[in-house]
């Protein structure tokens, strides 16, 4: 099927901004990326994770129409699956890179982290929900393909990880195609208007540039040695 006007305008605003091109996901995907800031993504994504999911997804919900909260509640369901929990998986990453995860829970994450994890719910409370959508599910989730599938051969070849500690990489370059392909639809079936368009195209837009902010964060502080925290 061809793609919308929309959604190509989306994808334009989020590949201004897209992490696969960030600095420090060059060097991981080159094999150059140091141990600690493997760690550091980790732990920073489960921090950003924990800070934002729950509730910028039930504004969202509070707010959407049916079709949209049976979307964002399935996306949840999916995230905290109790056989299977997403945030298992990506701390899994973090102690394969050396991380105490007693002291991972216990922390709150980097200034950049908890930034992005606010904004993010900032837009889901405050904003239309189309805007929420655009921002968590174009700005962030639709980058998961590109971003992971980037990387796989690097921590395939050049690291010493087992497939199950390499998970959540092969896992989202997968069901987040899925995942953003919905919001994509929603956004397509309900932004009738240039004024709603023009919103979602902003906050995708944004949530993107945010993003590379929490990169820059993570790579400034783990690799680089500034000391964020």
């Amino acid at each position: 099927m061809s793609k919308s006007d929309l959604r190509i305008a989306l994808e334009a605003a989020v590949d201004e901004r897209h992490c696969a091109d960030h600095p420090m996901w060059d060097q991981l995907a080159t094999g150059k990326l140091g141990r600690a800031a493997r760690m550091g993504w980790a732990v920073e994504h489960y921090h950003w994770i924990s800070n934002m999911l729950a509730e910028a997804t039930f504004q969202i919900c509070s707010k959407a129409p049916p079709d949209v909260i049976e979307l964002e509640l399935a996306n949840f369901h999916e995230e905290e699956d109790p056989d299977e929990p997403h945030m298992e998986i990506v701390l899994q990453f973090a102690k394969a890179n050396g991380a105490d995860l007693d002291a991972v829970k216990a922390g709150e994450g980097l200034p950049t982290t908890r930034s992005w994890a606010a904004w993010l719910n900032n837009v889901a409370r405050s904003a239309p929900w189309y805007c929420g959508i655009a921002a968590l599910r174009i700005g962030t989730e639709s980058q998961s393909p590109k971003l992971y599938s980037r990387v796989l051969p690097s921590l395939r070849e050049n690291y010493d990880y087992t497939e199950e500690d390499i998970k959540h990489f092969w896992l989202h370059s997968e069901v987040d195609i899925e995942h953003s392909d919905r919001g994509f639809e929603v956004l397509d079936r309900h932004c009738t208007t240039p004024e709603m368009k023009d919103a979602a195209i902003h906050y995708a837009r944004e949530s993107a540039r945010m993003r590379w902010f929490y990169f820059d964060g993570i790579f400034l502080h783990y690799e680089k040695g500034y000391a964020l925290q």
